[in-house]
């Protein structure tokens, strides 16, 4: 499944310098495994698409409740696949 997800600058650069490997999201969208985020910049308090955006693969799945990780979260291991 393939999920748009809006994504603040900061962690956006990380992802392009390929820094940022793990993503972590609540789970309203039922991540999975093998699943592809596109991760859309924004910027400004009217949180505005830049127009750049990251393909990234989910590699792995921590569904929270365990290590640390409140229930309801996810923490998703990623891999680059297209940038833009």
């Amino acid at each position: 499944m393939k999920h748009e997800l809006k994504c603040e600058p900061g962690p956006f650069l990380a992802l392009l310098e390929g820094r940022k490997r793990v993503e972590l999201r609540f789970d309203d969208r039922g991540f999975a495994e093998g699943d592809t985020l596109l991760l859309r910049e924004i910027v400004g308090e009217g949180r505005y698409y830049t127009g750049r955006h990251v393909e990234v693969s989910v590699l792995h799945v921590l569904h929270g409740g365990q290590y640390g990780l409140q229930p309801g979260w996810v923490a998703m291991s990623i891999e680059l696949k297209e940038t833009a």
